[in-house]
């Protein structure tokens, strides 16, 4: 009887995750020692900390990308989107980054219409900015020339400005990502 209950307790616990095991999909682990040792901080969301963390190592979730920021409000930040063993950085705040987008997000079946987008009464988000069913491509360079791209192209939505904006590299061609366009008038 003993025995019988040995093996269903077993049974159970290898069912039911235990919080030292458990992972959540988006979470990056903190450690105060290289080669992933030492006190470990497991961050699932945004946090920024009152003292400052000195991280030696990290372990990111396969598939997810995070900045870790100097400053106590998401400053001076590295994004991060593989384990690190070895490594030194003073960390005050944390969060997750959307995934890296494929060339062809942003575009909807034939590609031919414009991307989705998520609009406001004063601001408008583009994802994958789009003219003509192709992403919009950026000459390489400057932070200048990513910006005069982007309020070119929010100006061709009917907006005044940009006031976001980030480039992504598919096979070797630059394209606007992630466009806030604006009109503080609205």
């Amino acid at each position: 009887m003993l025995r019988t209950l040995m093996v269903g307790a077993a049974a159970i616990a290898a069912v039911l995750p235990t919080p030292a095991s458990a992972q959540i999909d988006a979470e990056i682990s903190l450690f105060s020692r290289g080669h992933f040792k030492g006190t470990r901080n497991a961050i699932a969301e945004p946090a920024q900390f009152g003292s400052p963390l000195v991280v030696r190592s990290l372990v990111v979730a396969p598939g997810t990308q995070w900045e870790l920021c100097s400053g106590n409000t998401y400053t001076g930040c590295r994004q991060v989107s593989g384990s690190i063993a070895s490594m030194v950085m003073t960390v005050r705040s944390v969060r997750p980054v959307a995934n890296i987008l494929p060339a062809s997000a942003g575009l909807r079946s034939g590609g031919t219409d414009l991307g989705p987008s998520l609009r406001g009464m004063a601001s408008e988000y583009f994802v994958a900015p789009d003219e003509g069913g192709n992403r919009v491509a950026v000459q390489p360079g400057t932070a200048e020339a990513r910006s005069r791209r982007a309020s070119e192209y929010c100006r061709s939505r009917g907006w005044r400005s940009s006031v976001h904006s980030r480039l992504q590299t598919v096979a070797g061609t630059v394209y606007l990502a992630d466009v806030l366009c604006v009109d503080p008038g609205r």
